[in-house]
């Protein structure tokens, strides 16, 4: 993925021409936001490159005349707006407007048609898990980002199971970019914001693990909709393997919170007992 600077207040470039020939995409970031551009018979287009469904690289995936398929769970959507033409995704991508110029190179607009809210947390506790190489993240709930007070009243408003896109500042050289998507492992009855994850060798982990208690972050969405069904007529059936059971853990303590009367049968797959994350905690 190729970093990009402003060239302008409206438009910056993120290509040549010739860097993106017909029926191939590429992933470019700006000002924090992952994008896909696309060729389509000699025109550019360009929308968001993360999966609304849960976070999966659209760039990655197949493009289909003026689809784009997500290579996770195989979401659809039309590269001239964004919008969803195949479940199991239903938010749109935000779509940026794309424009060449006389010197063929490839120009985005900076603010696309569909923002996320940003909000500014502070980290409250890291937990290592004991006998694994994970660890959560507990943040505040509340915006801590200066302005008018009623703002730094806002709480994160989220649904079990979505995710959101965490910047951390401070990281560099990371060949995934400086800013990284996590489950929401917390439920929205609990009063603070945790997302868990393995701590692995690359920039970006290297800088969370070293974060300190106080340490504000940027964070963008919610997004997603990998979420407990509403009709609780009908009993859910959970699968989750390793880091996986993190939106699990969301919708269990959410459901027994509210005391829901929704049966859950869960199958979580782990190499041993002590693996079995969250397991004395919901």
């Amino acid at each position: 993925m190729k970093m990009i600077s402003a060239l302008s207040e409206d438009f910056v470039k993120v290509a040549d021409a010739k860097d993106i020939q017909p029926s191939q995409m590429k992933e470019v970031e700006v000002n924090g936001e992952n994008i896909c551009v696309v060729n389509v018979e000699g025109k550019y287009y360009a929308i968001g490159s993360i999966c609304t469904h849960e976070g999966g690289p659209l760039a990655d995936g197949t493009l289909e005349g003026y689809e784009v398929e997500c290579p996770w769970h195989n979401s659809k959507f039309d590269v001239r707006t964004g919008e969803v033409t195949s479940p199991p995704a239903s938010e749109p991508e935000p779509a940026y407007e794309v424009k060449v110029d006389g010197n063929n190179n490839i120009l985005i607009k900076t603010q696309s048609k569909r923002k996320s809210s940003q909000i500014e947390l502070t980290l409250l506790e890291k937990d290592k898990i004991e006998g694994t190489d994970v660890t959560s993240f507990k943040f505040s709930k509340q915006n801590d980002q200066g302005g008018a007070e009623e703002d730094k009243k806002t709480l994160l408003n989220y649904t079990a199971g979505q995710f959101a896109f965490f910047d951390i500042g401070g990281v560099y050289n990371d060949p995934k970019g400086p800013i990284r998507h996590f489950t929401i492992s917390s439920s929205p009855t609990e009063n603070f914001i945790m997302f868990s994850t393995r701590i692995r060798d690359s920039p970006y982990k290297k800088r969370l693990s070293s974060l300190e208690e106080g340490t504000k972050v940027k964070l963008r969405g919610p997004e997603g909709q990998f979420i407990l069904h509403e009709d609780y007529s009908k009993p859910a059936v959970f699968l989750s393997g390793g880091i996986g059971v993190t939106p699990f853990r969301s919708m269990l303590k959410y459901a027994t919170d509210k005391k829901l009367p929704v049966k859950i049968i869960m199958f979580d797959s782990n190499r041993n007992s002590n693996n079995i994350l969250f397991k004395k905690r919901v």
